[in-house]
């Protein structure tokens, strides 16, 4: 393994290679998003396709993909997937970058870029050291020479953000609403890691399941494709509110009651257009928790059919208000693999996550819409519930709460349930936690403010 000083550059196989985008887990640090800036030997990206990110997970030739988030030893990052050998000769550059849109690169400790190979060997390793008011970074970049491939460790920030930075590499970045990753959720103290890299794990390929297939983009962002969430509730209020979608947010330390018995596994991704059955190939253990489904749609048709082969209930079957959804799926109780039939007149994505990819919910208020699954690991509280649809669909929160992972695959109780009426305002309290709360039907879009109780 090769430590890089800023500006030094290492050769590296002509094979498939993992990058890490990392930092130190610790209470209040910013998001920080990666991505992969395709460039040509002009030094600019030839069109959308070229950035690829969270929301536009893999570029049209399947040779760079942003495969999801890891954590370990105190560490955390989004990681992503070079396919060299399969880069079109046209690239001759490809960037690895970051953003941060919560903050600045200076508030993000042990900020740093890691090259492994696909077996897991850490191959280079970049620690960023002097980062400051920066809100877009380049972390390095491999490129071509003499016919090999070298990665560089670059350094170079931009306080004028992501548009900054990508207008340098030939972007026109039009004026738009960008989604702003709302911070996480404070923590226990974190135990610093031990010195030296750590390979992180806890991310598998998208198509590492039998089953699964190379994720193509959804559509194209317009005007142009500059990274930001594809879609991540809002925190209305500056409070101890949720954390971005991933993973590996909440862990089982945070779920005392059940969290050990969680069936933890990578991230699987499935995409398709039009009606197909797809596999999930996972060893299931006998009365699972459940799994989140997450769903993507494209934009011509919102309404999606989610079904477990050989079961008469749905898991979605709905429309997505915002093209995105995330549901509970119970997996079979005896165990083993589950066949989900998918219909859908159009392009769709989904991704299999654990129940640790639940989104913590905290004191504040927070917006969304559709389905959508929160962790609820503080005091007893009281939540006010507002949602309104304009097509009079049903609304119905959900609680999930037990002893056991098997006690979390049916409702404790059903806090909210409205039908064909346009607007929700309830206030229901909340015991203390760990609990899961799932809207699990709505078109709607709602509004949720946790209040908690005093003390006694």
């Amino acid at each position: 393994m090769t430590h890089l000083a800023k500006g030094a550059n290492v050769p590296v196989p002509t094979a498939p290679l993992r990058i890490a985008v990392g930092r130190q887990q610790a209470p209040g640090v910013p998001a920080v998003e990666a991505s992969a800036v395709l460039l040509d030997a002009a030094g600019t990206v030839r069109g959308d396709a070229d950035i690829v990110f969270h929301g536009q997970p893999a570029h049209p030739s399947g040779a760079v993909r942003h495969v999801g988030t890891g954590e370990g030893a105190g560490q955390f990052a989004e990681w992503l997937e070079l396919d060299l050998p399969r880069i079109e000769p046209a690239v001759q550059r490809v960037l690895v970058a970051g953003s941060c849109d919560d903050g600045t690169f200076g508030q993000v400790p042990g900020l740093y870029a890691q090259v492994t190979s696909a077996d897991g060997t850490i191959l280079t390793h970049y620690d960023v050291t002097d980062a400051s008011s920066e809100t877009a970074f380049v972390l390095g970049e491999f490129y071509r020479r003499d016919g090999a491939w070298k990665f560089r460790a670059v350094g170079q920030g931009y306080d004028s953000g992501l548009a900054g930075l990508a207008t340098d590499f030939g972007v026109e970045v039009a004026e738009a609403p960008a989604l702003a990753a709302p911070p996480l959720l404070p923590t226990a103290a974190v135990t610093p890691p031990p010195s030296g890299p750590v390979a992180l794990h806890g991310v598998g390929k998208s198509d590492s399941a039998p089953g699964g297939v190379a994720v193509p983009p959804m559509a194209k962002p317009v005007p142009v494709a500059v990274p930001v969430p594809m879609r991540v509730p809002v925190p209305v209020q500056q409070a101890s509110s949720i954390a971005a979608p991933a993973a590996t947010l909440a862990t089982p330390a945070a779920m005392p009651s059940w969290g050990a018995g969680l069936f933890h596994f990578e991230p699987l991704v499935f995409s398709g257009k039009g009606a197909k059955t797809v596999t999930v190939d996972l060893p299931f253990p006998q009365d699972s928790a459940p799994v989140i489904l997450e769903a993507r749609v494209g934009p011509q048709y919102r309404f999606l059919s989610v079904q477990i082969v050989g079961r008469s209930t749905d898991v979605f079957c709905n429309d997505l208000p915002d093209h995105y959804g995330r549901a509970l799926l119970n997996p079979p109780r005896k165990g083993g693999p589950i066949k989900l039939m998918v219909r859908q007149s159009g392009t769709w994505e989904l991704t299999l996550l654990p129940l640790t990819a639940a989104l913590p919910i905290g004191p504040g208020t927070i917006q969304g819409s559709g389905r959508e699954i929160f962790v609820h690991t503080g005091t007893a509280a009281d939540l006010k519930v507002r949602a309104k649809d304009p097509h009079s669909g049903w609304f119905q929160l959900n609680q999930y709460q037990g002893d056991t992972p098997d006690d979390l695959r049916r409702p404790a109780e059903q806090l909210v349930h409205a039908w064909n009426g346009r607007r929700v305002k309830e206030k229901v309290r909340i015991p203390g936690g760990p609990l899961l709360l799932a809207i699990d039907k709505s078109r709607h879009h709602w509004e949720l403010t946790l209040d908690p109780l005093p003390l006694a």
